[in-house]
């Protein structure tokens, strides 16, 4: 017997709705799709093998019992009002469909436990000083590296392969673990202000709260944790040009513009030069492209988990068996995941006492 809850997962992974998929599968209505995904009828075994090939994934998939439910807290977004909800349920169903195995992965590991603080309502440039020193950084130096950190402080983060034009990433609670999902094709500088803009959230909002305040909330802890204002003032500037932002923007990785609103902020330039300033980005062209190399960071917990279940060597089509997705489906995964040799180079100092960069999830059979 196959679940119509995971047919409806996988179709809305695709954005897909129920009439179009109809149209895809031979011999299929609309009417019976819908029963189908209602657990009121069960597809013939070439219907089934039809859906699995469809989406990338096994028979098996479906005849899985669903036990993933994320409930998806202020997604960090660029343009909210253009976000459609069908974008929106694509991203969250991505996100189930990673934690699931994430999740069942994770049964044969030691845990981590959550050390980010939970300060509801505290002020976010208060909130990111005392979260940077969880994370194990000085107060005024860049971030070398910022998802490893966070991953190695408790929280969950996924790579998606999956993106959208209006939508970066999004935060979400199970029970009391925290989770970070980041889309693909984010660029480097962008992914790491997501990141840190949903661990905003995850620090100061409760389950639930949204608006723009809550937005606000969250991009002022993003930049406090990224850029302390304080060592801004020490490197900026005093009559900063786009050429000097951009040699900022590679040692403290993140975005032009954002350095821009920091000497806003702390009083290098006026108004009237910020605007200045973001015209000559968008005469250059820069809107969507900015100059300036930020190393594009990876989660890494999901691969190391695979790595522990199945070996250093990773054979991907035990892990596509083991996922009940097809092994290009898998490899689209894992790409979003950092192997070692992806890992940044600079020595971690957060949470163990190990000089490894690899995040510490052990077998439980070595502990």
């Amino acid at each position: 017997m196959i679940h119509g809850e995971r047919v409806k997962q996988v179709r809305e992974m695709h954005q897909m709705t129920q009439s179009e998929l109809a149209r895809v599968v031979p011999g299929m209505s609309q009417y019976q799709l819908s029963r189908i995904e209602k657990g009121s009828a069960q597809p013939d075994e070439e219907t089934e093998a039809l859906l699995a090939a469809t989406f990338g994934v096994s028979v098996d998939f479906f005849r899985r019992q669903p036990t993933v439910n994320l409930e998806a807290l202020s997604p960090q977004l660029r343009a909210r009002s253009r976000l459609t909800q069908r974008a929106k349920t694509a991203a969250i169903q991505w996100a189930k469909l990673v934690y699931e195995e994430y999740s069942n992965l994770s049964a044969s590991a030691r845990s981590i436990p959550c050390r980010i603080p939970i300060m509801h309502g505290m002020d976010p440039a208060r909130a990111a000083t005392e979260t940077r020193s969880v994370l194990g950084f000085t107060p005024n130096e860049p971030l070398p590296y910022l998802i490893l950190a966070v991953e190695r402080a408790g929280v969950t983060v996924l790579g998606l392969p999956f993106q959208t034009e209006n939508l970066d990433g999004f935060c979400a609670w199970r029970d009391s673990e925290p989770i970070i999902a980041v889309l693909s094709g984010t660029p480097g500088d962008r992914a790491r202000f997501t990141v840190a803009h949903e661990l905003g959230h995850l620090v100061l909002h409760k389950p639930g709260q949204t608006g723009s305040s809550v937005e606000a909330e969250a991009d002022a802890f993003a930049a406090e944790l990224l850029t302390p204002r304080s060592a801004l003032a020490q490197v900026m500037p005093a009559r900063p040009t786009l050429s000097a932002l951009a040699m900022l923007k590679t040692q403290w990785g993140v975005s032009i513009k954002s350095l821009i609103r920091g000497a806003r902020e702390i009083g290098v330039i006026d108004q009237e030069r910020a605007i200045s300033l973001y015209k000559q980005i968008s005469a250059r062209g820069w809107n969507r492209q900015e100059p300036g190399h930020v190393p594009q960071e990876k989660p890494r917990a999901f691969r190391k988990l695979l790595e522990i279940h199945y070996g250093a060597g990773l054979s991907t089509a035990a892990a596509a068996r083991g996922a009940a997705w097809s092994e290009e489906l898998t490899m689209r995964v894992l790409e979003q995941h950092a192997t070692v040799d992806e890992l940044p180079h600079a020595p971690v100092r957060s949470v163990s006492n190990s000089n490894s960069n690899v995040i510490q999830l052990r077998s439980r059979t070595a502990l």
